[in-house]
Order: C-alpha cells, then sequence, then structure tokens
C-alpha cells in the first residue's frame, strides 16, 4: 500500500533492481500464456476468473452467503487447481525442460528432416496421402493424447508403414517433439474454417492450416491425388520443390519465418486492406445515393414552379 502511494504522490525512485524483476516477471508470463495457448487451460482459467469476478462484486453488494461460499472454495484453491491442470502442469513443466535443456542441435534437425522428407517422397510417388507434425514451443499434448501413442524415434520405414493405406494408424497426422520423437499417431487436427481458402483444397490441406492457425506447430502434407508434398505454416500454405520445402522447414524450426511465408502474409495483410477500403467506399456511395432520394422529392415542386413563372409573364 505504501508503494502504491508513494508512485500516485510521485516520491517513487525506479531502480536497476525494479526494472529486471519487471522484465523477469514479464518473460514468466510470456512463457506460461505459449504453453497454455491452445490448450483447454484457457476457458478454465476464464470460468476461475468468472468467480473471482463473483467474489468482488459479493464484497461490494455484502452478499454473505455468497462471501462464506467463495471463502471456503479459495482455502482449497492450490489443491482444486494441482487436480484440474494436472496434466497441463506436467506438460508445461516438460516443455520448459526442453526448451533449456534438451533442445536438439542442427544437425539432428536435419536428419529428422531428410528422414521425414525422403518418406514423403516414396509416398507422393506411391499416391499415399500423410501428415506429419513438428511441434514447437507450443505444447500439442491435447492432440497427441487422443491419438496412439508411439514414442518411437522417427525413421522413414516408420512412417512409410505408419501411412500405408493398410494401417490402422494411416488416417490422421503423427506428431514429432522437438527432440525428434515420435509422440503419437492416428491425431485428429481441427480443421480450419478460414473463407478465403481455395475450394480445391482438401480435407487434409485444411487440418493442416487449421493446426498452424492455433499453434506455432509446422505441417508437412503429401497429397496422394496431386503427388506433391506442401508445408503449413503460420496459416500458410508453400507448395514447390523439395529442396525449396527442406529449406522452409528448417528455417522454422530454427525459429526463423521463411521468406515464402512472410510474403504471403504481406499479401494477405494487403488484401485485406484493399476490400475493407472497398467496403467503406461501398458504405459512402450507399448513403451518398440515399441522401441524393431523400432529396429528390422537392424537384417536383420546383418543376412545378416553372408554369406559374410562365403564366404571370403572359
Amino acid at each position: 500500500m505504501e508503494t502504491l502511494l508513494s508512485i500516485f504522490t510521485g516520491n517513487f525512485s525506479l531502480r536497476w533492481q525494479d526494472l529486471f524483476d519487471i522484465v523477469l516477471l514479464s518473460l514468466i508470463f510470456y512463457r506460461i500464456l505459449l504453453l497454455i495457448r491452445g490448450t483447454r487451460t484457457i476457458p478454465m482459467l476464464m470460468g476461475f476468473v468468472l468467480l473471482l469476478a463473483l467474489y468482488l462484486v459479493s464484497l461490494i453488494l455484502n452478499l454473505e452467503a455468497t462471501q462464506l461460499l467463495l471463502d471456503n472454495l479459495g482455502q482449497s484453491l492450490v489443491l482444486v487447481l494441482v487436480v484440474l491442470f494436472q496434466t497441463d502442469i506436467r506438460n508445461a513443466l516438460a516443455q520448459i525442460g526442453v526448451f533449456t535443456l534438451f533442445r536438439e542441435s542442427n544437425q539432428q534437425k536435419k536428419d529428422v528432416v531428410d528422414s521425414v522428407l525422403q518418406a514423403c517422397l516414396v509416398m507422393s510417388e506411391q499416391r499415399i496421402g500423410a501428415l506429419i507434425v513438428f511441434e514447437q514451443e507450443v505444447g500439442l499434448k491435447n492432440y497427441s493424447d487422443r491419438g496412439t501413442q508411439l514414442n518411437a524415434t522417427v525413421s522413414e520405414p516408420l512412417l512409410l508403414s505408419i501411412f500405408h493405406p493398410s494401417s490402422p494408424l494411416h488416417d490422421g497426422a503423427v506428431i514429432i517433439n522437438t527432440k525428434g520423437d515420435l509422440l503419437a499417431a492416428h491425431c485428429i487436427l481441427p480443421v480450419s474454417m478460414n473463407s478465403r481458402l481455395s475450394s480445391f483444397l482438401g480435407t487434409r490441406h485444411r487440418a493442416a492450416i487449421g493446426l498452424t492457425e492455433e499453434t506455432d506447430a509446422a505441417v508437412l502434407i503429401v497429397s496422394e491425388e496431386r503427388k506433391e508434398i506442401s508445408l503449413s505454416y503460420r496459416g500458410q500454405l508453400i507448395r514447390g520443390a523439395n529442396e525449396d520445402i527442406r529449406k522452409a522447414l528448417l528455417e522454422v524450426l530454427s525459429g526463423n519465418i521463411p521468406a515464402a511465408i512472410q510474403d504471403k502474409e504481406t499479401k494477405d495483410a494487403a488484401r485485406k486492406a484493399a476490400s475493407e477500403a472497398a467496403g467503406k467506399n461501398t458504405d459512402t456511395s450507399d448513403s451518398t445515393k440515399t441522401s441524393e432520394t431523400a432529396e429528390s422529392p422537392e424537384l417536383p415542386a420546383s418543376s412545378k414552379q416553372t408554369p406559374d413563372i410562365q403564366t404571370e409573364k403572359k
């Protein structure tokens, strides 16, 4: 309280330790938001925020029964949070460990990418569809838990056997974590509801785009119809030669945004701005026509006055 009073009265001195404290807390909260993004934690936290708002209302209106109930709930809040979010807490701690200690080297990334792309090349030649997800900072536990757990080392024969049409796991996607392990197969991904997507894109491509719209994952798509390999990242789709796909995927896994993705995002932003400007112009023209229509009934009155003037002249 004294600190708050000193801030409002202007007698507050900011030390370098305070700045360091603010930056450290900002980084911690930023990492927490990245870890819980796209998980079921967000809706549950919103529920706790509503309970907090209800408690504040009960304090203001002096609702004693509601205060008593929420006070008793608050005493066991820590235990409730641990029970409800035990999976998410475990996943977050694992993600922090992966981020700080077990981040794979560039050579390991290249080996995993080469194995995956070689399998994709074989599958595209054999007209076999596939979805391969590369997990990054945002955890994909919600999706991998719903699939079939494998926890295996990524290899070309393993991917070919999983996506073979006779395999019971060929439907859905496989998820590869940041250490290069294949976590799960037969995973269902969210389908994008973006109305601007091409009508020629099938469910597989829309599912890849849907996941990359919600998370920072990268997804390789093998189309059995077009016999081509494409990459989805940040809600965008990259098509091209296999070497271009490999280069773009390595850039994404290194924490960079490929130039092709940046160009697409720039064009989308320009297209959106142009459509908004066109919409404003349409609204302006409609309002102008409306005002002209409202003024038009005065014209017959003026036209009626003309014969009267001519009659007076005669």
